[in-house]
């Protein structure tokens, strides 16, 4: 049985110059429209310009290009109990059905963010996990802390009753309960690679906010894609008016406001409004503290000392976003 050659005219299928700008203006039409910065996509300071795509961004383009996705799940059990998956997500155009481009995702509870937690100390008494270091200006050793619903009790260094319980970064007891996030980690990085792949978006967007540098904590920019107005410079996420320029060489965060008298803040009072607002999820916030570098491993936002926690209520609202941020990528 003989076998037919045919001859494919690559001319008559490529997309000509025009069409891709199109493609491009769409991304960019959306991106302005629809998509919003800090919620859809983002740029960290000190990885670069190009705009991080989340997870609801892919999802705004997909929709936006018509890309139904589907996905093939590879499940790998490992060592220890843990586990790993491996997400085809393949796209086809709605209307017509094409397959128009695939992804991968990788995601395995042996990532440091699933695989470790933090172990606090437990109060003998009480047995809450309020433990904390006391101060050498107040004679240290170790207190159970009432302003975390402690008892108040004490212990002087060395105290093996506090000394000798484990603490600190060790292996999560619990790793099965980190396996739907896993999964659904491993799903969502496999869309991104598929939407950056099929809308031709890679010189736009760069892979999700988790792959960027973790001591990256800045302030999002604007994107660098968005066409300014017409003889006006682009614009930063929230620009200063026009008749008061923001000053050269200040963080993005800073030129977004105007100045403000100099007032004193109790560190006190301010690491209680943290411990506050966050109370519901004090543990996520640590997590995102600790990945940051404004926490040390083990380390609890009661922990923090008076400069530390000065330094975050002067930084509360770019804190505050990069963690929304943060946590958004996690689920």
């Amino acid at each position: 049985m003989g076998t037919e050659i045919k001859v494919v005219n690559f001319d008559e299928m490529a997309m000509t110059p025009e069409l891709i700008q199109n493609q491009v203006n769409v991304i960019q039409r959306a991106m302005k429209q629809v998509m919003k910065n800090g919620e859809h996509y983002g740029v960290i300071e000190g990885c670069g310009n190009k705009p991080t795509l989340l997870k609801p961004g892919a999802e705004k383009l997909s929709t936006t290009f018509r890309l139904g996705p589907s996905y093939t799940i590879n499940r790998n059990e490992l060592p220890g109990g843990h586990r790993e998956y491996e997400i085809t997500c393949t796209l086809k155009h709605i209307p017509t059905g094409q397959i128009v481009g695939e992804g991968v995702g990788l995601c395995s509870s042996m990532e440091s963010k699933y695989r470790w937690r933090n172990k606090n100390r437990k109060c003998p008494v009480c047995g809450k996990e309020t433990i904390i270091k006391g101060q050498a200006q107040y004679g240290g050793g170790w207190l159970c802390w009432k302003k975390k619903d402690g008892c108040g009790s004490k212990w002087k260094d060395g105290d093996p009753v506090i000394e000798k319980q484990e603490a600190g970064k060790m292996e999560n007891p619990d790793i099965a309960d980190t396996f739907n996030t896993v999964l659904k980690m491993a799903k969502k990085r496999a869309h991104v690679d598929a939407v950056l792949t099929a809308t031709a978006a890679s010189d736009i967007f760069t892979q999700d906010v988790e792959d960027m540098a973790p001591e990256a904590l800045g302030k999002q920019a604007p994107s660098q894609n968005q066409p300014p107005p017409s003889n006006q410079p682009p614009p930063s996420n929230q620009p200063p008016p026009s008749n008061q320029p923001p000053p050269s060489n200040q963080p993005a965060y800073k030129q977004a406001q105007p100045p403000e008298p100099q007032q004193t803040v109790d560190p006190a009072l301010m690491r209680d409004a943290v411990i506050g607002n966050w109370k519901s999820e004090i543990e996520d916030l640590e997590r995102f503290l600790i990945l940051k570098k404004w926490l040390k491993e083990g380390q609890r936002v009661s922990d923090l000392s008076d400069g530390q926690i000065k330094r975050i209520g002067d930084n509360m609202k770019m804190m505050n976003d990069l963690y929304i941020q943060w946590k958004n990528s996690q689920y």
